[in-house]
């Protein structure tokens, strides 16, 4: 056969070489994705970090004016000076650290229990009907009991040590876990439950590639403020009684006017909160690669 008539011929009359490129195929072809320096600098984001600077050095700057015109009782407040110099003073204190395990086990304790709990039952009350119309009067009630009244309470009948501060911190994650849960498992699209029963797919099936997926991706921004939330919680009961923790160092300094000390534990808490925050929120993109940054929960970010 005639290779003038032929596939070779056709591709030799239109060369690609030959063709003028489009702006389009041009930008595509010269595309390069970025280098993982240039990601990790664009995802560092220097722009906020300089204003997160700015606003912490000027909360420092009115702190500072505050206690050196004594517009509050230099009695009852540190400066950020002596709050800086505890902390210097105190790095390697033994017992400090042993504060810190204690809340931090009993905030993670806390979260974990009540975000397996919240989930399980979240879960349930929407697959259930029923179950939801009997039990919802209940949830909403002790939903409802305020937590500092239950702490003294719990104390009472657990004693000083970390059950009670646990199961206070439970109590605040358990909700803050389960309503999302169970309102992100009645919005699931229900073609999706219709391409898995048509497919042959069990009811184990079903849970795990329909709804865990579904629900992780709405109720996860609710586990990272139940993760910030434990810790507040297992603090403040410490305040009511325990042997050990930071909510118990914090009460002890504050009453003894020891405010350089306070004012440290109150920040040392909060750096435990952001940092909390942060490491549940690089759980969130392992765990979830497949949705985009924006998509993803946020409480807090760091």
């Amino acid at each position: 056969m005639n290779q003038k008539f032929g596939r070779n011929y056709v591709t030799n009359l239109f060369n690609e070489s030959d063709i003028p490129m489009s702006p389009g195929r041009k930008l595509i072809a010269e595309y390069q994705p970025p280098s993982r320096r240039e990601k990790a600098i664009k995802s560092f984001d220097i722009t906020s970090q300089i204003g997160r600077i700015a606003v912490i050095v000027a909360i420092c700057v009115v702190w500072w004016v505050i206690y050196d015109k004594a517009i509050i009782n230099q009695s009852f407040i540190a400066s950020p000076g002596q709050t800086w110099n505890w902390f210097v003073n105190n790095w390697d204190n033994g017992e400090v650290w042993r504060d810190l395990k204690v809340t931090l086990r009993e905030a993670f304790l806390g979260w974990l229990i009540g975000s397996l709990l919240g989930l399980g039952v979240g879960l349930l009350t929407a697959r259930y009907k029923k179950l939801w119309k009997i039990t919802s009067p209940i949830f909403v009630f002790f939903n409802a009991v305020p937590r500092t009244a239950l702490a003294p309470i719990f104390i009472l009948w657990f004693g000083l040590a970390e059950t009670s501060k646990v199961l206070i911190a439970v109590t605040i994650v358990f909700f803050i876990v389960m309503i999302p849960t169970r309102a992100a498992a009645e919005m699931i699209d229900p073609d999706l439950d219709m391409v898995m029963t048509t497919m042959g797919g069990r009811d184990r099936d079903r849970f795990r590639f329909v709804i865990l997926p579904s629900v992780l991706t709405s109720v996860f921004g609710a586990i990272r403020l139940a993760s910030v939330w434990a810790l507040l919680g297992a603090s403040y009961a410490e305040l009511f009684g325990a042997k050990y923790g930071l909510g118990l160092r914090y009460m002890s300094a504050t009453n003894a006017l020891n405010m350089p000390e306070s004012f440290a534990v109150t920040a040392l808490i909060a750096f435990l909160a952001l940092f909390i925050n942060a490491f549940v929120g690089l759980l969130e993109k392992r765990l979830m690669k497949w949705q985009s940054s924006g998509a993803q929960g946020s409480v807090l970010v760091i």
